[in-house]
This record gives structure tokens, C-alpha cells and sequence, in this order.
């Protein structure tokens, strides 16, 4: 499941957000025997002058192969920017693809059969994840992911408990009663679908993305993966291979819509990123 970072006017201010917040938590083994409490994200701050020599992949198939051509015109004015700093940009695929994206390259969380798609896991982890963090908070009556069901009802007319309440949730809770229905069981189903859209969206994904054997080109190891993900297939991988991911907006298209740009790598790689 992804986490939300920072956000920040500017990646300095955003990185110097992301510094104040990274801590070990006890709790979690992932970032206790990973992080350093004195690790700070601001000293990956850098000049354009590191872009000289970078290669940055762009992933074709079902996500810049979608992308409109008004907001790649967009994109187009970044890249000869980082092409006159002396940086590379060269496409490049996710071989999980065609059976992670769909065809219009949006999110689909509920893609393939259950021992195989994205909202199997993330049902198992919203449950046991936010009954864990509800249950330990003082002061509050809401305990548990029933319970937030329950007072999204009663507060109808400002939460959207049902379908059509508000116009922000036109279809009510039901991601939530869906969690709720998972019972938070780590059964075989959920194992097989977690190590499943693991793998793909790593070792078949943004691992492989990263690098890539190009016809003609040889074996080409990217800096970083380059995205125009408005309709967030490049997140959804990131999201279900647990990696990290930035995004930057870079201008408006021709109807007046921003238009952003997503850099990835793997794990471990935010300070790659930040660079």
C-alpha cells in the first residue's frame, strides 16, 4: 500500500519536510534496520550540474504511449533542458506491462483474479493497519474501520456514508466495507497476491525498467525512470512494489490542466531521486 510524503512549493522545501519526518520506527523492522536517525534527504540536494551524464528511462508500453500529445509538449520543454545540462533521455519498458496497466494505462487496483491483484493485499493491510493505529488513539471514540463506517453513516450529510451523499463520494464506503469484509485474513489468498504483484512490479517492473536491453543500444542502467502518470499507472507499480516515487509539476496543457512529471527508482533510492 503507498504512503503519502510531503509536499512542498519546492523540492527543496519538500525535501527538507521528508528530513524532518524520516525516523526508525520501533515497530516497523523495514525502516529499524534500514535508517539512520541522523540520516538527512536535504544533503541529496543538488545543482543541474549533476544531470550531466544522466540517463533517465522513459517506461513506453500503456504509459507515455498514452499520454496525450498536449501534455507531452509539456514534458518535450523539460527534456531539452536536462538534454542541454548533458543528461540522456531514452525509452525504456516495464516488461510486466501489458499485464499489470491497462490498456489506457489508468490505475486499476482490482486487475486480475484475486491471488493476483493489488486490492486483495491492500484490503488485508488497510484493515489490520488502521484498526492497529485507531485502537492505540486516546480521545477518540472511533476504534476500529467499522467504527469509521458507522460515523461516516450517522454524519451522512458531510462524510458520504452512502452513495450519492456528496458529490466527492459518489459511490459511499464501499472500499471501505470491502475492507471490512476482508476481516484483515492473511490467508492464502492474500499471500499469493502479495508476493505476485511484488514480483511483477519489481523484478518484472520498475527493476527491469531500470535496466534496460535496448535494441541497438546495448544494457542501459537509468538514474531514473521518467513518467507523465496523470492517470497513475507508473504510481500504481510504484505503490504495489513498494518503492519511491516523486512528482513534479511542470506546467499547464493547452485546456489549462497541469501537467506533472514522476521520477522512480527502488527502494532505498529516495536520495537517487532527490539528486
Amino acid at each position: 500500500m503507498d504512503t503519502v510524503g510531503v509536499f512542498g512549493r519546492t523540492v527543496v522545501d519538500a525535501v527538507h519536510g521528508l528530513s524532518a519526518i524520516v525516523r526508525r520506527d520501533p515497530e516497523d523492522p523495514t525502516t529499524r534496520d534500514r535508517l539512520d536517525d541522523e540520516q538527512t534527504y536535504s544533503d541529496y540536494l543538488a545543482s543541474r550540474t549533476i544531470l550531466k551524464g544522466a540517463k533517465f528511462g522513459l517506461p513506453w508500453t500503456r504509459c507515455w504511449d498514452v499520454v496525450a500529445q498536449q501534455r507531452k509538449d509539456v514534458a518535450l520543454r523539460v527534456f531539452e533542458a536536462i538534454e542541454n545540462a548533458g543528461g540522456e533521455i531514452i525509452r525504456t519498458d516495464f516488461p510486466c506491462a501489458e499485464d499489470r496497466i491497462v490498456p489506457d494505462g489508468s490505475w486499476d487496483w482490482k486487475r486480475g483474479e484475486a491471488t493476483e491483484s493489488e486490492i486483495t493485499a491492500v484490503k488485508t493491510d488497510a484493515y489490520n493497519d488502521i484498526n492497529t493505529y485507531l485502537s492505540q488513539l486516546s480521545g477518540s471514540s472511533v476504534k476500529s474501520v467499522k467504527d469509521i463506517v458507522v460515523y461516516n453513516v450517522k454524519n451522512a450529510g458531510t462524510e458520504g456514508g452512502e452513495p450519492g451523499d456528496t458529490p466527492a463520494f459518489r459511490s459511499g464506503q464501499d472500499d471501505l466495507r470491502k475492507i471490512i469484509e476482508s476481516r484483515g485474513a492473511e490467508d492464502e489468498t492474500y499471500a499469493k497476491a502479495l508476493q505476485y504483484t511484488r514480483h511483477k512490479c519489481r523484478v518484472q517492473g520498475i527493476d527491469a525498467a531500470l535496466k534496460f536491453d535496448g535494441d541497438g543500444i546495448g544494457t542501459v542502467e537509468f538514474d531514473s525512470l521518467l513518467l507523465c502518470d496523470r492517470k497513475g499507472a507508473g504510481q500504481q507499480l510504484a505503490a504495489q512494489a513498494g518503492y519511491p516515487i516523486i512528482t513534479i509539476p511542470v506546467g499547464l496543457d493547452t485546456d489549462g490542466f497541469p501537467v506533472s512529471l514522476s521520477f522512480q527508482h527502488k527502494a532505498w533510492h529516495g536520495g537517487t531521486l532527490i539528486k
